[in-house]
């Protein structure tokens, strides 16, 4: 009976550890992309804090524009 298990013990605990492996590592692939979506949403989020703030400046330089044109 101690056959097989001898022979067929070394294999399964190599195939149980490549298993391990690859879930941890499946684990830590989705933190990163976690985190990397999350730096990608913060930049998004400047530049569209950018992009409002460059147009209040465009609509600040015409509304001062517009007295000059008018006279």
């Amino acid at each position: 009976m101690s056959g097989p298990l001898t022979a067929w013990g070394p294999a399964l605990l190599i195939c149980l550890t490549v298993l391990l492996g690859i879930l941890y590592s499946n684990s830590r692939l989705s933190d990163l992309r976690s985190y990397v979506d999350a730096r990608f949403n913060a930049v998004d989020r400047r530049f569209d804090d950018m992009k409002d703030f460059i147009k209040s400046e465009v609509r600040r330089l015409e509304d001062r524009q517009s007295p000059i044109h008018r006279a």
